[in-house]
């Protein structure tokens, strides 16, 4: 129960960035751009409470936010690699797809884990 309220808030933040379609002006392709967020945010839901279970909250979140940085970078590679091939490599458009997929999942993780993590500061005597 502990992990809902957190996860509550994640979720509800990046349907804002969905509905928003946030993505599109940071360079994910306008067909999928909201597609590849909402695989991403229902992947981030489960991967932030089972990392939780090895690693501490602010650890969590510092190693997702690096992650998530990463999967952007990866994603504007992919970006940039496949226009300049004028659509004909399919790796990169792959790597495009997949980044943005990755970038949705590990920003809902972290939000999750920077969530997790001022619930366990605002009540540090709370069990569990």
């Amino acid at each position: 129960m502990r992990h809902l309220l957190p996860a509550l808030i994640a979720a509800l933040f990046m349907g804002a960035l969905i509905a928003l379609d946030i993505a599109r002006p940071l360079g994910a392709h306008p067909w999928w751009s909201q597609k590849t967020l909402m695989i991403g945010a229902l992947f981030g839901l489960i991967l932030a409470p089972l990392a939780g279970l090895k690693l501490r909250p602010l650890p969590l979140t510092i190693t997702f936010a690096i992650i998530t940085a990463l999967a952007f970078a990866i994603a504007k590679y992919g970006q940039t690699q496949f226009a300049a091939s004028y659509a004909e490599d399919q790796f990169a458009g792959k790597l495009w797809y997949v980044g943005w997929i990755a970038t949705g999942a590990t920003l809902t993780a972290t939000l999750t884990a920077a969530f997790t993590a001022l619930a366990k500061t605002r009540r540090p005597n709370k069990p569990g």
